[in-house]
């Protein structure tokens, strides 16, 4: 899971570009609202679209940043700078390379189904990113319906609530959570996250009927999801809101900021680290662990905690 680093040079040349930006007031602003291969759709205003090139050395662009264009020959325009984050949702592909998701978002909504079961060391893995950006996280259960009746399909409820997250449990189906799915989403800028299959673009197509969202089945061979959204896109919802749908994966790897420690990721184990005997303690084999003690007494999900270890596990490994 090693970051890939910049060189001085390229930090040089990043910087440059962004303080040309700084030094000039003839640039306007818009939202990146779609960005596939060199060129970048952003939105000067609400209903005025604008295809951009991107300068050099400006780094990744991602749906949600806001950025500075300038207008050159042509009618051609020109993303010029990257203006400052709030924050910045990442993970780590398969090659160890960092790949960002999306910037500025104020919740990250992690969609599991009920086809394909959920994976809890996949969830835990988004949560950790939402509380590493500091950004609100929402757990959703889609495709309730293909279930029978249960108050806690795979025990969600019973390990994440306690802990603050909410659990919404929505079908397009039948509509069941589908009103209170929408009205999270008022006044935020949210990313709809998931693996391939669970359903985002048919939740996504439901909030935005006029749109052309390409929808496609659970493979009968293996019971996993066919990409079907190709690169991210943001949207704007009638109901308030923009939401980011962004394609989906086989798995996602956060990556991890190493200024802090891993276990700050768990709201519970946070908690309790104030109890350890070390400030340092990373709770695995510590004297005097508060962690290990609260997880030994059932206060902390054995299922997180070990959890916890895989990732702490992956992070030492590199």
């Amino acid at each position: 899971m090693a970051k890939r680093r910049l060189s001085q040079q390229q930090k040089q040349r990043i910087e440059a570009a962004q303080s040309a930006y700084r030094q000039s007031d003839s640039h306007q602003q818009g939202l990146v609202v779609s960005h596939q291969g060199g060129r970048i759709l952003v939105e000067l205003e609400p209903g005025v679209l604008i295809d951009c090139k991107i300068k050099s050395n400006l780094g990744s662009i991602v749906c949600g940043d806001k950025v500075a264009i300038e207008a050159g020959t042509n009618q051609e325009h020109r993303v010029m700078a990257i203006l400052p984050r709030e924050n910045l949702l990442q993970r780590v592909d398969g090659f160890g390379q960092v790949r960002v998701v999306a910037a500025n978002i104020t919740q990250l909504i992690i969609c599991l189904a009920v086809s394909p079961e959920p994976n809890l060391f996949l969830l835990d893995q988004y949560l950790l990113s939402a509380e590493q950006q500091g950004v609100d996280a929402i757990i959703l259960i889609n495709k309730i319906d293909l279930l029978p009746a249960t108050d806690d399909p795979f025990e969600i409820n019973t390990i994440y609530q306690p802990l603050g997250y909410e659990v919404l449990c929505t079908s397009v189906e039948t509509n069941q959570g589908m009103d209170q799915f929408r009205q999270m989403l008022v006044g935020q800028l949210s990313v709809l996250s998931g693996v391939s299959g669970v359903g985002k673009s048919s939740l996504t197509s439901y909030l935005l009927p006029n749109e052309t969202i390409k929808i496609a089945s659970i493979s009968e061979a293996n019971e996993e999801g066919r990409h079907t959204t190709r690169t991210s896109r943001l949207y704007h919802l009638t109901s308030g809101g923009e939401l980011i749908d962004t394609p989906g994966v086989r798995g996602f790897s956060p990556f991890v900021d190493g200024t802090r420690p891993l276990s700050h990721g768990f709201r519970e184990m946070l908690e309790a680290s104030g109890g350890c005997r070390f400030h340092n303690c990373q709770h695995l084999d510590e004297p005097d662990c508060a962690v290990i003690d609260a997880v030994a007494n059932g206060k902390i999900n054995s299922s997180r905690y070990q959890n916890y270890l895989k990732m702490l596990s992956q992070v030492k490994s590199g």
